[in-house]
């Protein structure tokens, strides 16, 4: 879940995914009929994206955004999306003498979508949820 990536050819990213996916599946010793291999799957479609990161926009001219996974306890997980623009900009702000220097990085790093806690069964049917109201 703390695997991303940002590639400009589309064929690059699919053969990464399942580069990657290959691999978790031996480790764990999972197949494609398992939760777990179409839960990583799914986080891998939303972790390695066909885009451009010199424009931060997607192969569509979407802002690339990326979603952060915070296991919150109890086999439950926390999906935020963040926009790379954003936290990429936001280090400008806490520079030493900036207007935004005093702020703590709560106040900048605010996620775009926030979604309910999920299981991996969730993650698995494809399922990222339906964005909850902004945090």
């Amino acid at each position: 879940m703390c695997i991303y990536g940002i590639e400009l050819l589309e064929d690059n990213v699919a053969e990464c995914r399942a580069n990657l996916i290959e691999i978790f599946s031996d480790y764990i010793g999972v197949d494609k009929s398992d939760d777990l291999y179409r839960a990583a799957s799914f986080v891998l479609s939303r972790n390695l994206l066909h885009g451009d990161a010199v424009t931060m926009r997607r192969h569509d001219s979407e802002p690339i955004t990326f979603a952060e996974w915070g296991y919150i306890g109890r086999g439950k997980f926390q999906r935020r999306d963040f926009r790379l623009d954003v936290l990429t900009g936001s280090s400008r702000f806490s520079a030493e003498g900036s207007l935004f220097a005093h702020l703590g990085k709560h106040e900048l790093f605010t996620p775009i979508r926030t979604y309910p806690p999920m299981t991996v069964r969730d993650l698995a049917a494809g399922c990222g949820g339906t964005p909850m109201e902004a945090a």
